[in-house]
């Protein structure tokens, strides 16, 4: 576990398998809780839930391209609940045709993480981001 990270409370968002699994792994063994959704529709209603309670999400990891609603529409529903809130969108494709990265970038989000990525690399952005909100 990791100091700055251990019960941090994340969100992920992936309809990958493979990707919410390897990620929700690595979060679990820097000693973050762990919240995983499958799609967009499900992540703004997590995000909701957790809003009403008064227990935002230090963080939300989300791909971009997910059924329901899309990573922009997730960051979106965040920020207008939480304008500081610390969100990473991932993504697996270079050419955005919606402009989602600019957009969310212009909007206040912190990074970018482009799939296939290291371990390591999830690490660094995971703390960084969280270093960037004054609820981390």
């Amino acid at each position: 576990p990791d100091k700055a990270m251990t019960g941090k409370n994340v969100l992920i968002a992936d309809d990958e398998g493979t990707v919410r699994e390897g990620v929700e792994a690595v979060l679990l063994k820097l000693g973050c809780k762990v919240t995983v959704c499958i799609d967009g529709l499900q992540t703004i209603d997590k995000i909701k839930e957790a809003h009403r309670k008064d227990t935002p999400y230090d963080l939300i990891i989300s791909d971009i391209r997910m059924p329901g609603c899309n990573g922009y529409e997730v960051f979106t529903a965040a920020i207008e609940m939480r304008p500081n809130q610390a969100v990473v969108l991932m993504t697996g494709f270079g050419y955005d045709p919606h402009h989602s990265i600019m957009r969310a970038s212009q909007e206040g989000m912190h990074t970018v993480l482009f799939k296939p990525f290291r371990t390591d690399q999830l690490i660094e952005i995971v703390k960084k981001a969280c270093r960037k909100t004054a609820g981390c």
